[in-house]
């Protein structure tokens, strides 16, 4: 097709405005760029006159959808001329902006005018401004995004939301925008989703739970909510809708901040910010989910669950690790399998090509053996928990508490050793500056300072760690107290059942030495590890590796 003639050629009036440019003033509104552009148009007589507005669009970035449509004309040779305002409309990023206007619109016979800027690319100049306009310009897009980095930064770190729309289960206050609170209606959905998680649900199998229940996925409720037009699919939910919200730590009442990264001004994609990174603000609204729960999830969510062909899943999946590799026992099963006939094999065991052997056990003779062995520490603990805990208080001081307690004190002595050596660098530098010691003494000096001081802080951060963890196993412990004080009597065993109180099974390969085939199995509890606890007073128990004992009176 052949290129138009000049006379039929659009004359492109573009406008573009962005949120930062609008603090500007009324001079770059949409408003006036449109009467300015347009009396200039036909002041100087062009014809077929035509806009493009990119309205709240950042002049650092050319991804704006009339722009587009405007350089897509200009490359099928539509456009004769384009006008605007000033250099900045066209752009802020004088790389990107040098290439249209030297290289695009000249290759396509564009003529090019920025009418505040008395740039015509028609008329001949001895000296071009232009190049050095548009570096003025994206120096002051730098300098807008270096100020609200700044502002959103000091936001981060008093812990204020930073995201304009609330999570689905919150709404804003109307009496105070910046505080969220509990949205009742999707926050029900929200718990429901938990407590399907804890109940051993996948977020796939949980999707398709909320499906056929037809409950309203985040955008159907939104737009239920505030009156307007319901997607065609209100009930489609997806994995990743429920995997996000199984995973956002907000819901606990906290405020994490700092979850994204842009690598600069310029680009507009986000990425994932390491955790250790992250700010997190605790108290910021109220929860919707306790914070038992929400690490219930996490613990579970780490050991996410292959899901079988058939859709089958045991109350133990991802749960069962093999003693030998450590691999987890994948769980196998086939419509065609009777219930005993679902077993776990090692994950690499691949008929004697893998790198492990099959530590294959049946799911109902585990399933059986786990229950009964729970049922006995459950019944131990509910009747003598004073003396669990006793038990358990006891061995914590023996294996950790008094270095504990010896780290508190240490870390006390190590701080006013650093406090010390901070008024000794200044003495120092002092004595330097009056000329009592030389440059050299000086520096030898503090550099001994600095070296014991950083030995001091990292001791400092590895005593602190060891007291964390004194704390959580105290955290643990009484959360596991109150797990077991939820079952008293089970008849089955559950997926919250074991997600509460289990860590992880270990299965050993089979002995057939003794000419029987007997097979090992360690069951760890959380907070306590493998125990034999039930072995004590008149009950008869299994140990840790769920083999039946007796104690003296009834052996």
């Amino acid at each position: 097709m052949s290129r138009q003639s000049n006379a039929e050629k659009i004359t492109a009036l573009y406008c573009r405005l962005s949120q930062d440019d609008g603090r500007e003033g009324e001079s770059n509104s949409i408003v006036n760029q449109r009467a300015l552009l347009s009396e200039y148009a036909h002041k100087n007589h062009f014809k077929n006159l035509r806009f493009f507005i990119d309205d709240g669009y950042s002049g650092t970035t050319f991804d704006r959808p009339a722009f587009k449509e405007l350089e897509s004309l200009v490359e099928s040779g539509k456009v004769g001329t384009v006008i605007v305002k000033d250099m900045s409309r066209l752009g802020r990023n004088y790389l990107q902006v040098g290439i249209y206007t030297d290289i695009v619109f000249p290759d396509n016979d564009v003529r090019f005018i920025a009418i505040n800027d008395n740039v015509d690319s028609s008329v001949q100049t001895e000296f071009d401004m232009t190049p050095i306009r548009n570096f003025c310009n994206e120096l002051y897009a730098r300098d807008t995004a270096k100020k609200i980095k700044s502002t959103m930064k000091m936001k981060a770190e008093r812990g204020e939301h930073l995201t304009s729309q609330c999570p689905y289960g919150y709404m804003k206050s109307e009496t105070d925008k910046n505080q969220w609170i509990i949205d009742e209606g999707a926050a029900e959905v929200v718990r429901y989703i938990f407590q399907l998680c804890i109940e051993g649900l996948g977020p796939t199998q949980i999707a398709k739970r909320l499906q056929r229940e037809k409950i309203f996925t985040p955008t159907a409720y939104f737009a239920s909510r505030d009156n307007k037009p319901l997607p065609l699919s209100p009930y489609n939910w997806v994995t990743n809708t429920v995997a996000r919200i199984l995973e956002k730590v907000d819901y606990t009442g906290c405020t994490e901040n700092y979850k994204t990264v842009s690598k600069n001004y310029r680009s507009k994609k986000r990425t994932s910010n390491p955790k250790e990174n992250r700010l997190i603000f605790e108290d910021t609204q109220p929860a919707i989910i306790d914070k038992p729960t929400f690490d219930a999830v996490q613990e579970i969510r780490k050991g996410k669950r292959r899901p079988t062909a058939t859709g089958k899943l045991s109350v133990l999946s991802g749960k069962v690790f093999c003693a030998d590799c450590g691999a987890k026992l994948h769980y196998c099963t086939t419509n065609y399998f009777k219930p005993k006939q679902d077993f776990f094999t090692c994950a690499n065991y691949r008929s004697n090509t893998g790198s492990c052997s099959a530590h294959y056990i049946r799911n109902i003779t585990l399933t059986n053996l786990v229950f009964k062995h729970l049922q006995n520490v459950l019944s131990y603990v509910q009747m003598f928990e004073e003396a669990f805990v006793d038990k358990e208080i006891e061995k914590a001081n023996e294996e950790h508490f008094a270095a504990v307690r010896k780290a508190k004190k240490d870390i006390v002595n190590l701080q006013a050793r650093c406090d010390n050596l901070d008024e000794l660098f200044k003495r120092l530098y002092e004595d330097m500056v009056s000329g009592r010691i030389s440059n050299e003494r000086f520096d030898m000096l503090s550099a001994d300072y600095e070296a014991e001081q950083k030995n001091i802080r990292a001791e400092i951060e590895r005593l602190q760690q060891l007291i964390d963890a004194g704390e959580q196993e105290q955290y643990d412990l009484k959360l596991f107290l109150k797990n077991v004080r939820k079952y008293t009597d089970p008849e089955k065993l559950t997926a919250e059942m074991v997600n509460d109180l289990i860590d992880k099974i270990v299965v050993h390969a089979p002995d057939k030495s003794s000419g029987h085939r007997t097979q090992k199995v360690d069951i760890y509890y959380k907070a306590i590890g493998i125990t034999n606890i039930a072995d004590d007073e008149d009950l008869v128990a299994m140990d840790g590796r769920g083999q039946w004992r007796k104690n003296k009176e009834t052996a």
